[in-house]
Protein backbone atom coordinates (compact mmCIF):
# COMPACT_ATOMS: atom_id res chain seq x y z
CA UNK A 1 0.00 0.00 0.00
CA UNK A 2 2.84 2.77 0.83
CA UNK A 3 4.28 1.23 -1.99
CA UNK A 4 1.83 1.83 -4.25
CA UNK A 5 1.25 5.24 -2.93
CA UNK A 6 4.56 5.75 -3.22
CA UNK A 7 4.35 4.93 -7.15
CA UNK A 8 1.34 7.24 -7.47
CA UNK A 9 2.91 10.11 -5.72
CA UNK A 10 6.18 9.93 -8.06
CA UNK A 11 4.27 9.51 -10.72
CA UNK A 12 2.19 12.43 -10.13
CA UNK A 13 5.10 14.34 -9.54
CA UNK A 14 6.34 13.21 -12.96
CA UNK A 15 3.31 14.65 -14.89
CA UNK A 16 4.00 18.07 -12.79
CA UNK A 17 7.46 18.50 -14.15
CA UNK A 18 6.56 17.42 -17.83
CA UNK A 19 3.66 19.37 -17.60
CA UNK A 20 5.65 22.17 -16.58
CA UNK A 21 8.46 22.03 -18.92
CA UNK A 22 5.52 21.73 -21.67
CA UNK A 23 4.03 24.71 -20.35
CA UNK A 24 7.67 26.65 -20.19
CA UNK A 25 8.09 25.48 -24.05
CA UNK A 26 4.98 26.54 -25.16
CA UNK A 27 5.48 29.81 -23.64
CA UNK A 28 8.94 30.34 -24.65
CA UNK A 29 7.59 29.79 -27.65
CA UNK A 30 4.76 32.56 -28.44
CA UNK A 31 7.66 34.61 -26.03
CA UNK A 32 9.48 33.83 -29.24
CA UNK A 33 7.18 34.58 -31.79
CA UNK A 34 5.34 37.93 -30.14
CA UNK A 35 8.99 38.94 -30.09
CA UNK A 36 9.92 38.20 -33.91
CA UNK A 37 6.45 39.75 -34.56
CA UNK A 38 6.72 42.80 -32.61
CA UNK A 39 9.89 43.59 -34.30
CA UNK A 40 8.96 42.90 -37.67
CA UNK A 41 6.42 41.94 -39.73
CA UNK A 42 4.84 42.81 -43.02
CA UNK A 43 2.87 45.51 -42.85
CA UNK A 44 4.04 46.43 -39.20
CA UNK A 45 3.06 49.75 -38.86
CA UNK A 46 5.93 51.88 -37.04
CA UNK A 47 6.62 55.29 -37.32
CA UNK A 48 5.58 56.80 -40.65
CA UNK A 49 7.26 53.61 -42.00
CA UNK A 50 6.40 49.80 -42.57
CA UNK A 51 8.87 47.26 -41.82
CA UNK A 52 8.86 45.32 -44.98
CA UNK A 53 11.08 41.90 -45.31
CA UNK A 54 11.78 39.20 -47.86
CA UNK A 55 12.73 35.69 -46.56
CA UNK A 56 12.11 33.91 -43.20
CA UNK A 57 13.33 34.35 -40.23
CA UNK A 58 12.55 36.75 -37.48
CA UNK A 59 14.86 40.66 -36.80
CA UNK A 60 16.10 42.76 -34.59
CA UNK A 61 16.79 46.35 -35.68
CA UNK A 62 18.91 48.84 -33.86
CA UNK A 63 18.88 52.40 -34.83
CA UNK A 64 22.10 54.96 -34.21
CA UNK A 65 21.30 58.50 -34.76
CA UNK A 66 24.44 60.34 -35.15
CA UNK A 67 25.97 57.20 -34.17
CA UNK A 68 24.38 57.10 -30.75
CA UNK A 69 22.18 54.77 -30.37
CA UNK A 70 18.49 55.60 -30.15
CA UNK A 71 15.08 53.72 -29.20
CA UNK A 72 13.03 54.71 -32.20
CA UNK A 73 13.27 55.64 -35.80
CA UNK A 74 14.73 59.29 -36.53
CA UNK A 75 12.23 60.61 -38.02
CA UNK A 76 12.48 63.27 -41.25
CA UNK A 77 10.75 66.31 -39.12
CA UNK A 78 14.07 66.28 -36.96
CA UNK A 79 16.17 66.60 -40.41
CA UNK A 80 18.15 63.01 -40.10
CA UNK A 81 18.15 60.97 -43.04
CA UNK A 82 19.15 57.12 -43.76
CA UNK A 83 23.09 56.69 -44.02
CA UNK A 84 23.90 53.11 -43.78
CA UNK A 85 23.10 49.60 -42.52
CA UNK A 86 24.66 46.43 -41.30
CA UNK A 87 23.43 43.03 -40.48
CA UNK A 88 24.44 39.88 -39.49
CA UNK A 89 23.50 36.23 -40.83
CA UNK A 90 24.57 37.67 -44.52
CA UNK A 91 20.89 39.65 -44.44
CA UNK A 92 21.17 43.23 -45.89
CA UNK A 93 18.94 46.25 -45.56
CA UNK A 94 17.21 48.22 -48.89
CA UNK A 95 15.81 51.79 -47.32
CA UNK A 96 12.61 52.62 -48.36
CA UNK A 97 13.07 56.56 -48.38
CA UNK A 98 8.68 57.17 -49.80
CA UNK A 99 7.81 54.64 -46.94
CA UNK A 100 10.64 55.61 -44.42
CA UNK A 101 11.41 51.86 -43.60
CA UNK A 102 13.83 49.65 -44.17
CA UNK A 103 13.72 46.38 -46.74
CA UNK A 104 15.74 43.22 -45.36
CA UNK A 105 17.01 40.94 -47.51
CA UNK A 106 18.18 37.62 -47.72
CA UNK A 107 16.82 36.94 -43.91
CA UNK A 108 17.15 33.18 -43.81
CA UNK A 109 17.62 32.41 -39.97
CA UNK A 110 16.42 33.84 -36.83
CA UNK A 111 17.77 35.93 -34.33
CA UNK A 112 19.06 38.20 -37.37
CA UNK A 113 20.09 41.84 -36.02
CA UNK A 114 20.40 44.76 -38.33
CA UNK A 115 21.83 48.42 -37.15
CA UNK A 116 20.29 51.17 -39.42
CA UNK A 117 22.06 55.00 -38.93
CA UNK A 118 20.82 57.94 -39.57
CA UNK A 119 22.47 61.37 -39.82
CA UNK A 120 21.54 65.30 -40.31
CA UNK A 121 21.56 66.33 -44.01
CA UNK A 122 21.42 64.56 -47.23
CA UNK A 123 21.64 61.47 -48.56
CA UNK A 124 24.43 59.51 -47.79
CA UNK A 125 25.23 55.52 -48.85
CA UNK A 126 26.59 56.71 -51.97
CA UNK A 127 23.52 57.96 -53.41
CA UNK A 128 23.70 60.31 -56.46
CA UNK A 129 19.75 61.21 -56.45
CA UNK A 130 18.21 62.14 -53.19
CA UNK A 131 14.22 61.14 -52.77
CA UNK A 132 11.97 63.17 -53.14
CA UNK A 133 11.29 63.23 -49.37
CA UNK A 134 14.56 63.62 -48.26
CA UNK A 135 15.28 66.70 -50.94
CA UNK A 136 12.55 68.44 -49.22
CA UNK A 137 13.34 67.57 -45.66
CA UNK A 138 16.70 69.01 -46.63
CA UNK A 139 15.24 71.92 -47.37
CA UNK A 140 13.51 72.33 -43.93
CA UNK A 141 16.47 73.53 -42.42
CA UNK A 142 17.75 75.94 -45.02
CA UNK A 143 14.03 77.84 -45.36
CA UNK A 144 12.23 76.91 -42.57
CA UNK A 145 9.92 79.61 -43.01
CA UNK A 146 8.51 77.91 -46.24
CA UNK A 147 8.48 74.58 -45.45
CA UNK A 148 6.47 72.81 -42.47
CA UNK A 149 5.47 69.94 -41.54
CA UNK A 150 1.40 70.42 -40.27
CA UNK A 151 -0.18 69.25 -37.31
CA UNK A 152 -1.70 66.14 -38.56
CA UNK A 153 -1.25 62.81 -37.50
CA UNK A 154 0.61 61.79 -41.06
CA UNK A 155 2.90 65.07 -40.30
CA UNK A 156 2.89 66.07 -44.11
CA UNK A 157 5.67 68.50 -45.01
CA UNK A 158 4.16 71.46 -47.28
CA UNK A 159 4.76 74.44 -48.38
CA UNK A 160 3.84 77.59 -46.74
CA UNK A 161 4.24 81.49 -47.26
CA UNK A 162 2.97 84.05 -50.20
CA UNK A 163 5.44 83.07 -52.49
CA UNK A 164 7.56 80.07 -51.54
CA UNK A 165 10.31 78.32 -54.07
CA UNK A 166 8.00 75.16 -54.54
CA UNK A 167 8.18 75.94 -58.94
CA UNK A 168 8.30 71.65 -60.24
CA UNK A 169 9.17 71.32 -64.31
CA UNK A 170 6.21 68.83 -64.81
CA UNK A 171 5.10 67.63 -67.99
CA UNK A 172 7.11 70.46 -70.16
CA UNK A 173 4.48 73.08 -68.73
CA UNK A 174 4.73 76.65 -68.86
CA UNK A 175 2.36 79.62 -69.07
CA UNK A 176 3.06 83.13 -69.41
CA UNK A 177 2.45 86.01 -66.64
CA UNK A 178 1.69 89.48 -67.44
CA UNK A 179 2.24 92.09 -65.06
CA UNK A 180 -0.13 95.51 -64.11
CA UNK A 181 2.97 97.59 -64.28
CA UNK A 182 6.48 97.56 -62.74
CA UNK A 183 5.08 98.45 -59.54
CA UNK A 184 1.85 95.76 -59.10
CA UNK A 185 2.30 92.40 -58.28
CA UNK A 186 -0.71 91.55 -59.54
CA UNK A 187 -0.59 89.51 -63.03
CA UNK A 188 -2.62 87.43 -65.41
CA UNK A 189 -1.78 84.45 -66.90
CA UNK A 190 -1.85 83.77 -70.90
CA UNK A 191 -1.04 80.49 -72.75
CA UNK A 192 1.81 82.07 -74.77
CA UNK A 193 3.91 84.88 -74.83
CA UNK A 194 1.71 86.42 -78.23
CA UNK A 195 -1.67 86.60 -75.96
CA UNK A 196 0.58 88.12 -73.33
CA UNK A 197 2.37 90.54 -74.96
CA UNK A 198 -1.04 91.97 -77.51
CA UNK A 199 -2.91 92.30 -74.19
CA UNK A 200 -4.58 95.72 -73.55
CA UNK A 201 -3.28 95.48 -69.82
CA UNK A 202 -1.85 93.29 -67.60
CA UNK A 203 0.74 93.31 -70.54
CA UNK A 204 4.28 94.75 -68.41
CA UNK A 205 7.29 92.28 -67.88
CA UNK A 206 5.76 89.24 -69.65
CA UNK A 207 7.40 85.97 -67.87
CA UNK A 208 7.02 82.53 -68.47
CA UNK A 209 6.47 80.10 -65.43
CA UNK A 210 6.26 76.74 -64.52
CA UNK A 211 2.74 75.91 -65.02
CA UNK A 212 3.74 73.21 -61.64
CA UNK A 213 3.83 73.72 -58.10
CA UNK A 214 4.48 71.24 -55.35
CA UNK A 215 1.94 71.55 -52.26
CA UNK A 216 4.09 69.27 -50.71
CA UNK A 217 4.73 65.32 -49.16
CA UNK A 218 1.73 63.58 -47.98
CA UNK A 219 2.11 60.86 -46.04
CA UNK A 220 0.24 57.38 -45.57
CA UNK A 221 -1.28 57.69 -48.97
CA UNK A 222 -3.13 54.91 -50.17
CA UNK A 223 -2.61 53.95 -53.75
CA UNK A 224 -4.55 51.53 -55.83
CA UNK A 225 -2.96 47.83 -54.77
CA UNK A 226 -3.83 48.95 -51.16
CA UNK A 227 -0.02 50.03 -50.39
CA UNK A 228 0.72 53.07 -47.89
CA UNK A 229 3.11 55.48 -48.82
CA UNK A 230 4.70 59.09 -49.40
CA UNK A 231 4.02 61.03 -52.72
CA UNK A 232 4.35 64.93 -53.82
CA UNK A 233 1.42 66.32 -54.43
CA UNK A 234 1.58 68.71 -56.95
CA UNK A 235 -0.79 71.57 -58.21
CA UNK A 236 -1.47 73.21 -61.75
CA UNK A 237 -2.45 76.59 -62.21
CA UNK A 238 -5.88 77.00 -63.00
CA UNK A 239 -7.29 75.40 -67.27
CA UNK A 240 -10.47 77.70 -66.81
CA UNK A 241 -13.43 78.38 -65.34
CA UNK A 242 -15.95 75.31 -65.45
CA UNK A 243 -18.58 73.46 -63.38
CA UNK A 244 -17.87 71.04 -61.17
CA UNK A 245 -20.85 69.09 -62.31
CA UNK A 246 -24.27 70.15 -63.80
CA UNK A 247 -27.11 68.34 -64.67
CA UNK A 248 -30.50 68.14 -66.25
CA UNK A 249 -33.33 70.31 -64.90
CA UNK A 250 -35.08 66.61 -63.96
CA UNK A 251 -32.11 66.04 -61.35
CA UNK A 252 -31.25 68.79 -58.73
CA UNK A 253 -33.22 71.59 -60.47
CA UNK A 254 -29.93 71.67 -63.00
CA UNK A 255 -27.67 72.38 -60.24
CA UNK A 256 -25.35 69.56 -60.65
CA UNK A 257 -24.91 66.41 -58.22
CA UNK A 258 -21.89 67.32 -55.58
CA UNK A 259 -20.60 63.11 -55.76
CA UNK A 260 -17.11 63.45 -57.35
CA UNK A 261 -16.63 59.87 -58.47
CA UNK A 262 -19.70 60.85 -60.87
CA UNK A 263 -18.63 64.50 -61.46
CA UNK A 264 -18.67 66.12 -64.86
CA UNK A 265 -14.99 68.05 -64.51
CA UNK A 266 -13.71 64.80 -63.06
CA UNK A 267 -14.00 62.36 -65.75
CA UNK A 268 -12.86 64.96 -68.23
CA UNK A 269 -9.62 65.13 -66.08
CA UNK A 270 -9.26 61.88 -65.64
CA UNK A 271 -10.53 60.53 -69.47
CA UNK A 272 -9.52 63.57 -71.63
CA UNK A 273 -6.65 65.55 -69.39
CA UNK A 274 -5.30 62.82 -68.24
CA UNK A 275 -5.01 61.07 -71.46
CA UNK A 276 -4.48 63.86 -73.56
CA UNK A 277 -6.82 62.96 -76.02
CA UNK A 278 -9.34 65.97 -77.41
CA UNK A 279 -12.71 66.33 -76.57
CA UNK A 280 -15.04 65.31 -73.47
CA UNK A 281 -17.99 67.47 -72.29
CA UNK A 282 -17.34 70.66 -70.16
CA UNK A 283 -20.29 73.05 -68.79
CA UNK A 284 -20.27 76.36 -67.76
CA UNK A 285 -23.19 76.89 -65.71
CA UNK A 286 -26.54 74.50 -64.69
CA UNK A 287 -28.79 72.60 -66.69
CA UNK A 288 -26.07 71.21 -68.75
CA UNK A 289 -24.93 74.14 -70.55
CA UNK A 290 -22.26 72.92 -73.04
CA UNK A 291 -18.60 74.62 -73.99
CA UNK A 292 -15.79 73.56 -75.90
CA UNK A 293 -13.26 72.10 -73.43
CA UNK A 294 -9.37 73.12 -73.33
CA UNK A 295 -7.60 71.42 -76.20
CA UNK A 296 -6.11 69.15 -74.39
CA UNK A 297 -3.50 68.05 -77.17
CA UNK A 298 -1.90 70.87 -75.70
CA UNK A 299 -1.86 71.11 -72.17
CA UNK A 300 -2.82 67.61 -71.28
CA UNK A 301 -0.06 65.18 -69.70
CA UNK A 302 2.27 63.47 -71.86
CA UNK A 303 3.23 59.46 -71.24
CA UNK A 304 6.17 60.73 -69.34
CA UNK A 305 4.07 62.61 -66.92
CA UNK A 306 1.42 60.20 -66.78
CA UNK A 307 4.48 57.30 -65.72
CA UNK A 308 5.13 59.54 -62.70
CA UNK A 309 1.32 59.83 -62.01
CA UNK A 310 -0.14 57.33 -59.07
CA UNK A 311 -3.71 56.29 -59.29
CA UNK A 312 -4.69 56.78 -55.61
CA UNK A 313 -6.92 56.72 -53.00
CA UNK A 314 -8.36 60.35 -52.51
CA UNK A 315 -10.86 61.08 -49.67
CA UNK A 316 -14.16 62.41 -50.28
CA UNK A 317 -15.75 63.18 -46.87
CA UNK A 318 -17.33 66.08 -45.52
CA UNK A 319 -18.86 67.34 -42.24
CA UNK A 320 -21.48 65.53 -40.60
CA UNK A 321 -23.35 69.09 -40.43
CA UNK A 322 -23.82 72.10 -42.73
CA UNK A 323 -22.10 74.29 -40.50
CA UNK A 324 -18.54 75.43 -41.35
CA UNK A 325 -18.44 78.44 -39.10
CA UNK A 326 -15.80 75.98 -36.46
CA UNK A 327 -13.99 74.51 -39.44
CA UNK A 328 -10.25 74.80 -37.95
CA UNK A 329 -7.46 73.34 -40.61
CA UNK A 330 -7.62 70.52 -38.21
CA UNK A 331 -11.43 69.97 -38.48
CA UNK A 332 -11.19 70.14 -42.16
CA UNK A 333 -8.55 67.39 -42.36
CA UNK A 334 -10.69 65.08 -40.57
CA UNK A 335 -14.02 65.82 -42.07
CA UNK A 336 -12.25 64.89 -45.52
CA UNK A 337 -11.20 61.43 -43.93
CA UNK A 338 -14.32 60.65 -42.53
CA UNK A 339 -17.53 58.69 -43.36
CA UNK A 340 -19.32 61.67 -43.78
CA UNK A 341 -21.13 62.03 -47.30
CA UNK A 342 -22.41 65.07 -48.98
CA UNK A 343 -25.25 64.35 -48.81
CA UNK A 344 -28.49 64.36 -46.39
CA UNK A 345 -31.43 66.37 -47.78
CA UNK A 346 -34.34 64.17 -48.90
CA UNK A 347 -35.76 62.84 -52.28
CA UNK A 348 -37.88 65.72 -53.94
CA UNK A 349 -36.62 68.28 -51.79
CA UNK A 350 -35.72 71.90 -53.24
CA UNK A 351 -32.70 70.40 -55.55
CA UNK A 352 -32.18 67.02 -54.10
CA UNK A 353 -34.32 64.72 -56.89
CA UNK A 354 -30.68 62.92 -58.10
CA UNK A 355 -30.42 59.10 -56.95
CA UNK A 356 -26.40 59.30 -57.19
CA UNK A 357 -24.62 56.59 -54.08
CA UNK A 358 -22.41 59.14 -52.46
CA UNK A 359 -19.14 57.45 -51.81
CA UNK A 360 -16.38 58.61 -49.44
CA UNK A 361 -13.65 57.83 -51.36
CA UNK A 362 -12.22 57.48 -55.29
CA UNK A 363 -9.32 56.21 -56.47
CA UNK A 364 -8.04 57.77 -59.75
CA UNK A 365 -5.36 59.83 -60.91
CA UNK A 366 -6.42 63.07 -61.12
CA UNK A 367 -8.42 65.54 -58.84
CA UNK A 368 -8.16 68.90 -57.08
CA UNK A 369 -7.38 70.48 -53.76
CA UNK A 370 -8.69 69.91 -50.41
CA UNK A 371 -9.79 72.95 -48.19
CA UNK A 372 -7.00 71.51 -45.58
CA UNK A 373 -4.20 71.53 -48.37
CA UNK A 374 -5.37 75.10 -48.86
CA UNK A 375 -5.64 76.27 -45.01
CA UNK A 376 -2.35 74.09 -44.12
CA UNK A 377 -0.41 76.67 -47.15
CA UNK A 378 -0.42 79.94 -44.72
CA UNK A 379 2.40 81.18 -42.66
CA UNK A 380 0.40 83.43 -41.48
CA UNK A 381 2.74 86.18 -41.51
CA UNK A 382 5.52 84.61 -40.81
CA UNK A 383 6.16 82.80 -37.15
CA UNK A 384 4.62 79.85 -35.68
CA UNK A 385 2.51 82.07 -33.56
CA UNK A 386 0.82 83.42 -36.26
CA UNK A 387 -0.06 80.56 -38.39
CA UNK A 388 -1.36 78.67 -35.62
CA UNK A 389 -3.60 81.56 -35.07
CA UNK A 390 -5.02 80.72 -38.75
CA UNK A 391 -4.80 76.89 -38.38
CA UNK A 392 -6.85 76.79 -35.64
CA UNK A 393 -9.09 80.00 -36.16
CA UNK A 394 -12.54 80.40 -38.47
CA UNK A 395 -12.58 78.85 -41.82
CA UNK A 396 -15.49 81.35 -43.21
CA UNK A 397 -13.35 84.51 -41.36
CA UNK A 398 -10.35 84.18 -41.86
CA UNK A 399 -7.72 87.14 -41.00
CA UNK A 400 -6.26 89.12 -44.04
CA UNK A 401 -2.69 88.29 -42.29
CA UNK A 402 -4.00 84.69 -42.85
CA UNK A 403 -5.06 85.00 -46.15
CA UNK A 404 -2.48 87.26 -47.95
CA UNK A 405 0.26 84.80 -46.66
CA UNK A 406 -1.07 81.71 -48.79
CA UNK A 407 0.35 80.72 -51.94
CA UNK A 408 -2.72 78.85 -52.88
CA UNK A 409 -5.11 81.73 -52.54
CA UNK A 410 -4.42 83.36 -55.86
CA UNK A 411 -5.76 86.43 -55.51
CA UNK A 412 -2.90 87.97 -57.30
CA UNK A 413 -4.17 85.97 -60.36
CA UNK A 414 -7.52 87.62 -60.07
CA UNK A 415 -9.19 83.84 -59.45
CA UNK A 416 -11.26 85.06 -57.06
CA UNK A 417 -13.58 81.64 -56.60
CA UNK A 418 -11.40 78.04 -56.98
CA UNK A 419 -13.03 74.61 -56.69
CA UNK A 420 -12.04 72.37 -54.13
CA UNK A 421 -12.92 68.67 -53.87
CA UNK A 422 -14.87 68.30 -51.10
CA UNK A 423 -18.28 68.42 -51.08
CA UNK A 424 -20.94 70.02 -48.81
CA UNK A 425 -23.59 68.99 -46.90
CA UNK A 426 -27.08 71.06 -47.14
CA UNK A 427 -30.34 69.86 -45.97
CA UNK A 428 -31.71 71.06 -49.06
CA UNK A 429 -29.60 70.29 -51.75
CA UNK A 430 -27.48 67.91 -53.03
CA UNK A 431 -25.26 70.07 -54.93
CA UNK A 432 -23.10 72.13 -53.10
CA UNK A 433 -19.55 71.88 -53.36
CA UNK A 434 -16.61 73.54 -50.97
CA UNK A 435 -14.86 76.44 -52.89
CA UNK A 436 -11.89 79.73 -52.22
CA UNK A 437 -14.13 82.60 -52.88
CA UNK A 438 -11.99 85.26 -51.96
CA UNK A 439 -9.28 83.68 -49.54
CA UNK A 440 -12.31 82.42 -47.75
CA UNK A 441 -13.87 79.14 -47.62
CA UNK A 442 -17.38 78.61 -48.53
CA UNK A 443 -19.96 76.92 -51.22
CA UNK A 444 -21.27 77.18 -54.03
CA UNK A 445 -24.07 74.71 -56.55
CA UNK A 446 -21.64 72.28 -58.41
CA UNK A 447 -22.96 73.96 -61.59
CA UNK A 448 -21.31 77.38 -61.19
CA UNK A 449 -18.27 77.88 -63.54
CA UNK A 450 -15.52 78.65 -61.04
CA UNK A 451 -11.54 77.85 -61.65
CA UNK A 452 -10.36 74.71 -62.09
CA UNK A 453 -6.81 74.04 -60.36
CA UNK A 454 -5.65 69.95 -61.16
CA UNK A 455 -3.76 67.64 -58.87
CA UNK A 456 -2.03 64.71 -58.92
CA UNK A 457 0.14 62.29 -56.65
CA UNK A 458 3.75 61.53 -57.60
CA UNK A 459 4.62 57.70 -57.62
CA UNK A 460 6.63 57.30 -54.86
CA UNK A 461 9.97 56.27 -56.53
CA UNK A 462 9.90 59.39 -58.37
CA UNK A 463 12.57 62.12 -56.77
CA UNK A 464 13.83 65.39 -57.19
CA UNK A 465 17.22 65.71 -58.74
CA UNK A 466 19.53 67.31 -55.88
CA UNK A 467 20.57 70.96 -56.63
CA UNK A 468 22.46 73.19 -54.13
CA UNK A 469 21.22 76.29 -55.30
CA UNK A 470 19.91 78.77 -52.40
CA UNK A 471 16.76 79.37 -55.26
CA UNK A 472 16.39 76.14 -56.52
CA UNK A 473 12.41 75.35 -56.85
CA UNK A 474 12.36 79.08 -57.90
CA UNK A 475 10.16 80.37 -60.93
CA UNK A 476 13.84 80.04 -62.69
CA UNK A 477 15.21 77.53 -61.28
CA UNK A 478 12.42 74.75 -60.90
CA UNK A 479 12.27 71.22 -59.30
CA UNK A 480 13.71 69.06 -61.73
CA UNK A 481 12.05 65.10 -61.47
CA UNK A 482 13.49 62.14 -62.04
CA UNK A 483 12.38 58.36 -61.77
Amino acid sequence: MKLSQYKEKKKSKKIIIVAVAIIFLIGGMILEKTFANFKVQKSFKVMEGNFIYEGSGDVMFAFYKDNQEVTSIPTLEEGYVYEKSECNNKASIEWNNSKWAPLVTNLTMSKTKCDIYFKKGSSGGGSTISSDYNALADLVEKNSSNLMYDLTNEKNLRFVGVDPNNYVDFNNEYIWRGHYSSSDDSYREYNSYEECTSASSYNYNCEQVPAWRIIGVMNNIEDENGDMGSHLKIIRESIGEYSWDSSSNTINQGYGVNEWSEADIQKVLNENYYQKNAGGICYLKEKEYATNCPAWENIGLDSDARNMVSKVKWNTGTFEGNDISSGKSSLFYEAERSQNIGKTCRKNAYDCSDEVDRKTYWLGYVGLMYPSDYMYATNGGGDELARGTCLGGNSGSWTANCIQNDWLNDLLNSEYYIYFLTPKRDSASGSYVYRMSYGKIDASKSSTALNIRPVVYLNSNVKIEPNDASDYGSITNPYKLTV
